[in-house]
């Protein structure tokens, strides 16, 4: 199913925006659940390239990334996150 174009331009915006933060390089994750889903290291956070934001933590966005487009997933050095701000919601992070 095609998405519309109103959310092309979005996604097209948003990913223009995200890039004055800092360019994301994913890095390979520490390890992997037994659903092939990354498991973030000491030092590793979890974003997406087109974000405002990383996840230290895996929360209920990370998860919705995940189910909806695994690719979009990256795993990247906290270091490297540029002027991302930290998700709040990852204070409580889900069990997974």
């Amino acid at each position: 199913m095609a998405r519309p174009r109103r959310a092309w331009a979005a996604a097209a915006k948003a990913k223009q925006e995200s890039g004055a933060l800092g360019k994301l390089t994913p890095v390979e994750p520490a390890s992997r659940r037994g659903d092939g889903s990354p498991k973030a290291g000491p030092g590793q956070v979890y974003a997406v390239s087109s974000g405002k934001v990383y996840h230290p933590a895996w929360c209920n966005s990370v998860g919705n990334v995940w189910d909806e487009n695994p690719k979009r997933l990256l795993v990247v050095e906290e270091s490297a996150v540029g002027d991302r701000e930290a998700c709040k919601a990852c204070d409580e992070p889900l069990q997974a």
